[in-house]
């Protein structure tokens, strides 16, 4: 299955991904629109009013939150999102003295060969000052992760709610530093195979956990995206993210089994006291 992915354009201010998912336009198109399959891949809570003049909301508990109004709704081949805001910070708040951009986002579904869709993601209308530039390389490296997230999803785990813990934590520390010590000698070392994509790879967690599974995404620097054996191919995802003076970092395990609830929940727990030590 092929992943044509652009490099995102810092002068058009515009990140395109294209994605081809086993699964049909209807399918996919329910998973970008429908409240309740939003939150199997994407974020933690959502809201939708469907059709043209409708909006959406994507929110992750007290965090980071994303309005938008639907400027095209075309099921199931096309949807157009606008969302009109200052640049954020590592913490999801407006980055003091940004101005306001009209960003839009455009998925198009086409329907390929052998039950495959071909999803395209035009994200395009960053600001041009310089509290948008951090922000169009997260933005860019974060749809590398959740398109994948998706196809994950609706490949694997279709219908299932999703189990999570997440920690996360803002620091001044430089985000080239943070990442060397996510993946450095006291964080998530590599214990067997190779961190590369479509890899098998075996990670042991700062308290000792070793994860085993295969690597879907690493972007150096920015994301890994492990789908792990224990948890029937659950998700785990360590990133880092860059805004003006500040570098976010995050750590998060997902299962689409209520069966691995404990476990989930105590690895949110050891990475959350993991995190408070390595961003201080």
């Amino acid at each position: 299955m092929s992943d044509t992915v652009a490099a995102r354009d810092k002068d058009a201010r515009t990140i395109t991904i294209t994605i081809d998912v086993n699964a049909s336009p209807e399918d996919v198109w329910r998973a970008l629109t429908d409240a309740a399959e939003l939150v199997r891949w994407f974020p933690l809570q959502a809201r939708v009013t469907p059709g043209p003049d409708g909006s959406m909301r994507w929110s992750w508990d007290d965090t980071w939150s994303t309005d938008t109004s639907i400027e095209t709704w075309t099921p199931p081949r096309r949807l157009v999102l606008v969302e009109e805001r200052p640049a954020f910070d590592a913490d999801g708040k407006p980055v003091p003295g940004s101005r306001a951009a009209r960003m839009t986002m455009e998925f198009t579904l086409e329907a390929q060969g052998g039950g495959t869709t071909r999803l395209r993601l035009v994200h395009s209308g960053f600001g041009s000052d310089a509290g948008w530039d951090d922000e169009l390389d997260a933005t860019s490296a974060g749809w590398n992760v959740e398109l994948r997230n998706l196809r994950h999803y609706l490949e694997g785990h279709r219908g299932h709610d999703r189990i999570y813990a997440r920690a996360q934590h803002t620091t001044t520390v430089p985000s080239d530093d943070v990442w060397r010590r996510l993946l450095g000698p006291s964080g998530f070392q590599i214990v067997d195979g190779r961190l590369e994509e479509h890899a098998r790879c075996t990670l042991r967690s700062p308290w000792g956990e070793e994860i085993s599974g295969s690597v879907l995404w690493i972007e150096p620097g920015w994301d890994v995206l492990l789908a792990v054996d224990r948890l029937d191919r659950g998700l785990l995802r360590l990133s880092t993210w860059k805004a003006p003076g500040q570098t976010g970092v995050h750590i998060w395990l997902s299962a689409y089994n209520s069966s691995f609830a404990a476990d989930v929940s105590a690895f949110g727990l050891e990475a959350d006291s993991f995190l408070k030590l390595m961003s201080s």
